[in-house]
Parts: structure tokens; C-alpha cells; sequence
């Protein structure tokens, strides 16, 4: 046998326990099943809009991911997004000449201030995670709903360079989708190549082996629950942009979606472990899941159930998938020792 079939069939072997393995098998599934029952969803314009759509839940699965690492939780993300989508579309409408980068920055700055909010109550009051977001998530409506006074606006009350932030096309591919792109390849380089993304995942691993190793979580927390609150605003922004239509409701649920791709993605929600590919992978399955759901009017009202059901399947399967490697690890150790 020569050496390159030899690596080759070794390779085989450890794919199965390769990282993501079983969320890669679970999607390519769901593709071939997608193209046989409905093939008109695979045409350049059917993935565009399918991508166009849901760009949001990439940008909140991607926030939502750094707190999740930490070992905590955000519950006010979709909040956050409804607040900032309210403040940047009510002050646009008013302000129909300003440049729509202010509104985009403006977006932003709404979103860092909620989420170093709660990192503040989290980090430094030491609150549960999932109790102070709680608190904050009706904190936010409640303020998107004054703000917004119970009003709507609707596409005519938005300015072309508003819009054109979200629907805007660079070389046929709408500009919120290049957010997108452009945050989940900042946030790899983050969380892979920097001091501070490794603290994160320090935090999330053992508190305690950080605090001795003279990390400093609550800055760490608090960074993480500010990044996530910064990409939440970015997505309140370009939510409205994108549809061309706001009320303080915009948003209401998504959190549990975006919680739900970090987790199918492999983010463990006790912290220290995921990457940005497995989020990548997971919110591209859920896409699809949506839209292939979509084109079935029979199965709409089984949306929900479906998206769940598969979730649990495909997180079964990445459950399995890594403890196979790790008892293939733990394996090797005892025949080397």
C-alpha cells in the first residue's frame, strides 16, 4: 500500500470525528432532500433572498455567540434590536438628508449601550445571566415602545440611503449579506488570533484557573455582552432597512432563534467551547429549514415543530460526534502511556 493511500484511508477513519462532522452530514441531508422535493429553491436569486433574509439571525447568532462563551446568556438581544431599530428609523424619518452611515453608527451606539449594560450587571454586580437579561429584555421593549410612541413607519417614511444600507447591491449581492460576511470574518480573526478571544474562551473553560491566571473576568464579560449588543444594534438597523418597516414589536422571538444556531452550531452553552464555522453551518441549515418550509404551504404551520425537531436531531448528532472523539483521544493517551 503506498503512503498516499495510507494517509488517505487514515484520514477516512478520524473524519467521522472530525469537529462539526455530524452537523455537516445532517446538512448536506437536508440539501439533497430540499432539491428533490423543491429544486427551484436552489436558483441564484431563491439563495440570494433566502440569505437577504435572514442575514439578521446570522448577525444576533454571531453576538449571542461571544456571551455564550463566557458561560452566560443573553435574553435582550431581540430587544436590543427593537430599540435600536426604533431609535435609528424615528430620527431617519426626520432627518431624510443625513448620510445613512450616521444611522448604521447610531444603530451601533444603541447596541453597545445595552449590551455593556448588561455586562455591567453581569460582570461587575454579579448578577445570573439569565436573570439580569430577563430583566433588561423587557427593559428595552418597554423603552422601544416609548420611543416609538405605539407608532409605524412604513416604507414611504424611509430616505433611499436608509434602505439602500440593507437592500443595496456590491458586484448582484445585497449589502446586508456583505455585513454579514464582513462580521463573521472579524469575529473568527477575534475569537482565533487575539489575546482577548482567547480570554474569552479562558472565562468560559474555568473561571476560576482564569481569575488565578490573572484574567480579569468582569472586563472580559463585560466585552462580551458589548460586542453582543453592538452586533444586535447593527441588526435592529439593518432589519429595518431591509423591510422598510418598523414598530417597537420588530424582532420579538428572535432571540431563541439565534440561541438555537449558536447551539445547534456546537457553542457550548456552559461555555469555552465553539467556533465561528459551526455558527456559519448552523445559520445556513436553519435558512434553509426556513425557506424549504416556506415553499411548502402544507408545512407552514409546522414551521416551528420542524425547525425544533431537526435541532434536536442534528445537536444529537454533534453530541455524539464529540464524544467519540474524545473517547478516540483518551484511547490514544492509554496506548501511549
Amino acid at each position: 500500500m503506498t503512503k498516499e493511500k495510507t494517509t488517505f484511508l487514515s484520514l477516512l477513519k478520524r473524519l467521522p470525528h472530525m469537529r462539526n462532522f455530524g452537523l455537516i452530514m445532517a446538512f448536506i441531508a437536508l440539501l439533497i432532500v430540499a432539491a428533490i422535493i423543491t429544486p427551484a429553491m436552489y436558483s441564484w436569486n431563491s439563495i440570494i433572498n433566502m440569505l437577504q433574509n435572514n442575514a439578521v439571525f446570522g448577525l444576533l447568532s454571531m453576538g449571542v455567540m461571544f456571551v455564550i462563551l463566557t458561560g452566560g446568556i443573553d435574553l435582550s438581544i431581540a430587544s436590543t434590536l427593537g430599540l435600536s431599530g426604533v431609535i435609528t428609523t424615528s430620527l431617519m424619518s426626520e432627518n431624510m438628508n443625513v448620510p445613512a452611515i450616521v444611522w448604521v453608527l447610531l444603530g451601533i451606539g444603541v447596541g453597545i449601550f445595552c449590551g455593556a449594560f448588561n455586562g455591567f450587571l453581569v460582570g461587575y454586580l454579579k448578577m445570573v445571566p439569565m436573570i439580569a437579561t430577563l430583566g433588561t429584555m423587557y427593559i428595552f421593549r418597554g423603552f422601544a415602545f416609548l420611543a416609538s410612541g405605539g407608532d409605524w413607519w412604513f416604507p414611504h417614511q424611509f430616505s433611499d440611503g436608509y434602505v439602500n444600507m440593507a437592500i443595496g447591491r456590491f458586484l448582484g449581492i445585497p449589502n446586508i449579506i456583505w455585513f454579514f460576511v464582513i462580521i463573521l470574518i472579524l469575529s473568527a480573526i477575534f475569537l482565533g488570533y487575539t489575546a482577548y478571544g482567547r480570554r474569552i474562551y479562558a472565562v468560559g473553560t474555568n473561571k476560576e484557573s482564569a481569575r488565578i491566571a490573572g484574567i480579569k473576568q468582569e472586563r472580559i464579560i463585560l466585552l462580551a455582552f458589548t460586542l453582543c449588543g453592538a452586533l444586535s444594534g447593527l441588526a435592529g438597523m439593518l432589519f429595518t432597512a431591509n423591510y422598510a418597516i418598523c414598530n417597537h414589536a420588530i424582532g420579538t422571538g428572535f432571540e431563541m432563534t439565534a440561541i438555537a444556531i449558536c447551539i445547534l452550531g456546537g457553542v457550548s452553552i456552559t461555555g469555552g467551547r465553539g467556533k465561528v464555522d459551526g455558527v456559519v453551518i448552523a445559520f445556513l441549515m436553519m435558512s434553509v429549514i426556513t425557506y424549504f418550509i416556506s415553499l411548502l404551504p402544507g408545512l407552514s404551520v409546522w414551521q416551528s415543530a420542524i425547525q425544533g425537531g431537526i435541532i434536536i436531531i442534528a445537536v444529537l448528532i454533534n453530541v455524539f460526534t464529540i464524544r467519540s472523539s474524545e473517547k478516540r483521544v483518551l484511547k490514544e493517551r492509554g496506548a501511549l502511556i
